[in-house]
């Protein structure tokens, strides 16, 4: 008898089959575990999912004339880094696959591609289409993205790539990535054990404790969906990224995106109308619907506009350290709040190993600019020798010592007032720079105070100006 779902007696054969599609993808990956290739498995997954978002313009750093002239615009530094991540991938393909499976896999293209006939379909690729195995799939995602290396460095030497040849490309790839059922399989399904436990004891207690199954499942996802997508910050960190692959990271930063949109709409249309409104589980849900979009437009609004045809490294670099700070300090402040709302008591350093020393850095850093402030304005008080030695010698323990926990980007700054200051012969002239690089210093004091890890701490808002009060301790 049909059922009544509409696909009649078939649909218990088509479930067997996905169960044992499942069942290999399993095995496969604890094969992964043992060989100790998780981390490569990530980040494949990661790409593989970064190619999709990508190629979607709403996911671009693009400014918004950009975004309304799409069609005048030259997209071949975008293809270029496309290049770049596949070839990355197909490094990941080879280490994750195993060297019995890769020597078998090269010996079978050599003896396939010596006997087949020049009008048969090319029986190597044949052979892996009907195997239903993650390791042919892995193979045959290898060689596609072997064979779009060969096209891509081709076509990005053209003088200009339109943008219909953009998303062909991202089309293609596509196609490629899903042409296999359990790659697929492996994309779709977001969370795995492997991947995504959480091991924190903290908050792991916490999900344990809240006795509502319902709503322990929504913050399990919640709290997953954060760690996830700090874990795929890891991959844009600019201490760990090496300076010709920064740009790849733009990829990141789209499936960043991507995934962040996502989890708001979950927030927004799935968790919230199941919250009493009147609490404070709604209210943080509310302020995460109302403050992350500010964040994600902050960076690829902002930060990494044009970034893929920026040509100085420094550039580069401090873009993608702004970026990766602003949103780690983002969903990091996001999961501490989030805790704390199930438990009052947890602090950021009960979750995250660098919330203690970051916080301190920070607060050291506002205190330490506020002091400069001062000793600037002591000396155009007063005008004098004495006055003048001490700024210069707070100037040079601020560029010794602390400068460090500045943005990137404003290290050449503060160098280029640091050079000028020690430099300059008279008194006179040492009073207009002090002017400028007072303004300077107060302008980074503000942004250090906006930093997300010093809000809601009671030690000063947004507006803080550098004051009497503030830069002279008591006694």
């Amino acid at each position: 008898m049909p059922s009544d779902d509409g696909y009649g007696e078939e649909r218990p054969d088509r479930e067997l089959r996905s169960d044992f599609l499942r069942g290999q993808m399993r095995h496969w990956m604890d094969q992964v575990v043992a060989a100790g290739r998780t981390r490569e498995l990530f980040e494949l997954e990661m790409w593989l999912r970064a190619f999709e978002r990508f190629f979607r313009i709403k996911n671009q750093p693009l400014s918004e004339r950009e975004a309304k002239h799409l069609a005048l615009r030259n997209w071949s530094e975008e293809l270029r880094l496309v290049d770049n991540v596949a070839r990355r991938a197909v490094q990941l393909c080879t280490a994750i696959l195993t060297e019995d499976q890769v020597n078998l896999t090269r010996f079978d293209k050599y003896v396939e591609g010596y006997l087949k006939k020049d009008d048969a379909v090319d029986p190597y690729v044949e052979k892996l289409l009907r195997q239903a195995s993650p390791e042919a799939g892995l193979t045959l995602l290898r060689d596609a993205l072997e064979d779009l290396h060969v096209l891509l460095t081709d076509l990005v030497r053209l003088s200009r790539i339109p943008y219909a040849t953009f998303t062909a490309v991202g089309r293609l790839l596509y196609r490629e990535i899903r042409r296999s059922y359990l790659l697929a399989l492996l994309i779709d399904r977001k969370f795995k054990p492997i991947h995504d436990r959480i091991s924190n004891p903290a908050v792991s207690a916490i999900i344990r404790g809240i006795p509502d199954a319902g709503a322990r499942r929504q913050a399990a996802k919640i709290f997953l969906e954060l760690f996830r997508l700090l874990h795929y910050l890891e991959f844009a960190d600019p201490e760990k990224v090496s300076e010709e692959d920064l740009k790849n990271t733009v990829l990141v930063f789209a499936l960043i995106t991507s995934e962040t949109r996502l989890l708001l709409a979950y927030i927004e249309r799935r968790v919230l109308r199941n919250v009493d409104p009147e609490s404070r589980l709604h209210e943080i849900y509310d302020s995460f619907v109302y403050s992350l979009p500010f964040e994600m437009k902050k960076v690829i609004s902002t930060e990494l506009v044009d970034i893929s045809v920026a040509r100085q490294p420094d550039i580069v670099r401090a873009r993608v350290e702004n970026s990766h700070g602003i949103l780690k300090d983002c969903f990091q402040q996001s999961l501490v709040q989030f805790a704390q709302v199930f438990d009052p008591l947890v602090q950021g350093r009960d979750i995250f190993e660098d919330f203690t020393a970051k916080f301190e850095q920070s607060v050291e850093l506002r205190e330490q600019l506020a002091r400069l402030v001062h000793v600037v304005r002591e000396f155009q008080a007063h005008r004098d020798d004495t006055t003048a030695a001490e700024m210069k010698e707070a100037i040079s323990r601020f560029y010794d010592t602390d400068m460090k926990y500045l943005m990137y980007r404003d290290w050449s700054g503060f160098e280029l007032f640091f050079i000028e200051i020690l430099k300059c012969p008279s008194l006179s002239a040492l009073l207009q720079i002090s002017h400028r690089f007072e303004t300077f210093l107060s302008t980074l004091h503000r942004e250090v105070q906006k930093r997300s890890i010093l809000q809601n701490t009671g030690l000063g808002s947004d507006d803080d100006e550098p004051t009497e009060e503030v830069l002279v301790p008591e006694g």
